[in-house]
């Protein structure tokens, strides 16, 4: 399939050989250090029990991040606290996403009227800030994960709607989706066999970029107590247990605050990486910090036709 100037190509076999990936490494070492470094942070996480298990079984390197006030290893508290704030921005993604995509994708395609009256909708909830809109939910619906989740979820579907949205446009105009419509393919299969593949690739990039600002809305909430409730371990809620005993053991907040830095700053590295082994097909090097300029313009309002 040819690529057709300006418009990001559609994802093929060739994009993930082992060669590519060799190539794009040598090229932008960064993003892949940062992609072996979050599979090494997702294999530590789920393989938690085993890990503390084993820590446990030493002397004094058992406490490696020390104990906090209850005496509880901060250590096993932080790695199992991985899985609760992994685990929802995870799945606050993916919900975002099937929510926001299929609204954007259709406004962008349908243009005129629909996309003035749906985007407009989409510009209201993105006047709030994300943490604000995420509270009012969960004042309205209580405390409790699944409220945390939804939460993160609504706030973050408009950004994602509005992303489909501008890249939609960009397809739309192109002659082979033009020649689609001639020959009579419907609306539903020149979204779905003409148009997502070509946007694909923006798409992964953000979504990887956007699990470590979810991590960070979610574990916010969690640290105002709205989601995951003591003695249960989250970095957030363990942060905001960690600041009664801030000038006494800073060790109990910083272990979690370390773990969910170095996590966002890695969702964004590998957004980045990907970004430069999916979209770029012509060899160029990738340029740095694509997948975060990604997320700032999808704030951005976009002029519809």
């Amino acid at each position: 399939m040819t690529v057709v100037e300006g418009v990001a190509a559609p994802i093929t076999a060739e994009a993930l050989t082992p060669g590519r990936v060799r190539a794009s490494g040598g090229r932008n070492v960064f993003g892949f250090a940062a992609c072996v470094a979050a599979l090494l942070l997702l294999l530590v996480v789920v393989l938690a029990s085993l890990i503390v298990a084993a820590a446990r079984s030493g002397p004094s390197s058992a406490h490696w991040f020390g104990i906090d006030g209850l005496g509880r290893d901060v250590l096993s508290r932080t790695l199992f606290g991985g899985q609760a704030t992994l685990t929802i921005a995870v799945l606050s993604t993916l919900f975002a996403a099937l929510v926001g995509v299929p609204i954007g994708m259709t406004a962008g395609y349908l243009g005129r009227w629909p996309a003035a009256v749906t985007m407009r909708v989409m510009d209201v909830f993105l006047a709030f800030p994300g943490l604000l809109l995420a509270l009012v939910i969960v004042t309205i619906r209580g405390p409790g994960t699944p409220t945390v989740v939804a939460a993160v979820a609504v706030s973050f579907a408009p950004v994602f709607a509005r992303l489909l949205f501008g890249a939609t446009q960009q397809v739309r105009g192109q002659e082979y989706i033009a020649a689609a419509q001639v020959v009579g393919c419907s609306r539903l299969r020149i979204l779905t066999s003409h148009v997502f593949p070509v946007i694909l690739p923006e798409l992964i990039v953000v979504l990887s970029s956007a699990i470590g600002w979810t991590a960070l809305l979610a574990a916010t909430l969690n640290f105002l107590g709205f989601g995951v409730r003591p003695p249960g371990a989250e970095w957030g809620a363990d942060l905001s247990q960690g600041v009664a005993y801030i000038s006494q053991a800073w060790w109990i907040s910083a272990a979690p605050g370390i773990a969910l830095t170095v996590t966002i700053l890695l969702a964004n590295l590998v957004g980045d990486y990907l970004g430069g082994l999916l979209t770029h097909a012509d060899g160029k090097r990738p340029r740095l910090w694509q997948g975060r300029r990604t997320l700032r313009t999808v704030v951005s309002p976009v002029e519809e036709e």
